[in-house]
């Protein structure tokens, strides 16, 4: 059986003829989970280079958004209790800095982090080409760059924000942790888990079927990532540039540094510490074991597997067949 057999198959740019069946109810998983994620990957990889932009850009701005509000809570805190209690001010970032992801998922946007995985997994099944693989990754990098650069500089820097030297004492903090004292190997290292928790938050926000359901999916990965200190590389192109912005002590040239172990750690992560584990997870070929079966076979992934193979049955009238389905 090959990778696609279970697949909906495109006639051309634009899909069309959706063979859909339905869907559960609470949450997707395993065979219809990755249609779900195909069903987006290939949706935008053939969107033009200008709404690609646009869609960067607009994440952007929302990750700016949950960071402005996330500064001025941990900043917030008195110094005295950031040194005594260093988790506080991390759990109160993470805690508003993830509605940016929920504007992302719920309303609309590209980020770049959780492209990387979503573009992976189709680049593995087959649906997206490398080329238009990077292309995408390339525009939504520099429209998130802008997007936050955006926020920062007009609602953070100009409005006057944090002029309160509590708030230039906690950018100082950040800027200084992220620029000067982690080295490039540190900084790869911290990307990888950042970005694993990024884009399991998205699969769980395209798994849940309903808006509580999305709200929790997204709100806890982040949180898990920003209270451990693990470095995603939009977000830290907002903080810190806001943080020079006010007269933190370093540099762009070490800004820049930072972003090219973010980056790579961030794209190891999703492309395959969570895109090439979920594509081995659905389609595992063993070089000493032969099976037909298909899926992880886990307790949440029986429904969605069984759903997969009965829709085929009853369309094919055989036994064991795959599907063909296809969710937004």
């Amino acid at each position: 059986m090959t990778s696609r057999e279970h697949r909906l198959h495109w006639t051309s740019t634009t899909p069309t003829a959706l063979d859909l069946q339905p869907a559960p109810s609470d949450m997707l998983s395993g065979l219809l989970l990755e249609d779900a994620v195909l069903y987006n990957a290939t949706r935008k990889v053939i969107n033009p280079p200008d709404k690609q932009l646009f869609l960067a850009l607009l994440a952007g701005i929302w990750v700016g958004l949950g960071g402005l509000t996330a500064v001025s809570m941990a900043g917030g805190v008195p110094e005295d209790v950031r040194a005594r209690w260093p988790s506080l001010p991390k759990l109160l970032n993470g805690a508003f800095f993830a509605f940016g992801l929920h504007f992302i998922m719920m309303f609309g946007g590209d980020l770049f982090t959780g492209n990387t995985m979503i573009l992976a997994i189709g680049f593995y099944n087959q649906f997206v080409a490398a080329s238009m693989l990077l292309l995408n990754l390339m525009l939504v990098y520099v429209g998130n760059l802008a997007g936050c650069l955006l926020v920062a500089y007009f609602l953070g820097y100009l409005t006057g924000l944090f002029d309160d030297q509590r708030y230039r004492s906690y950018l100082d903090e950040v800027v200084l942790l992220k620029l000067e004292e982690l080295n490039w190997v540190e900084i790869f290292l911290r990307a990888i888990p950042a970005n694993m928790m990024v884009c399991m938050a998205f699969l769980l926000g395209i798994a849940s079927r309903g808006a509580a359901g999305k709200f929790l999916a997204l709100w806890f990965p982040v949180v898990m990532f920003v209270v451990c200190g693990f470095e995603h590389c939009v977000a830290n192109i907002f903080f810190v540039s806001l943080g020079l912005m006010y007269g933190a002590p370093s540099t762009i040239g070490r800004l820049w540094y930072n972003q090219s172990a973010a980056v790579l750690g961030n794209m190891v992560g999703g492309v395959i510490f969570i895109g090439l584990a979920s594509h081995l997870m659905n389609h595992w070929k063993s070089p000493f074991f032969s099976s037909s079966n298909v899926g992880t076979f886990l307790a949440h992934d029986l429904e969605s597997t069984r759903r997969a193979r009965e829709a085929k049955d009853l369309e094919a009238g055989l036994p064991g067949s795959e599907v063909s389905t296809r969710h937004t």
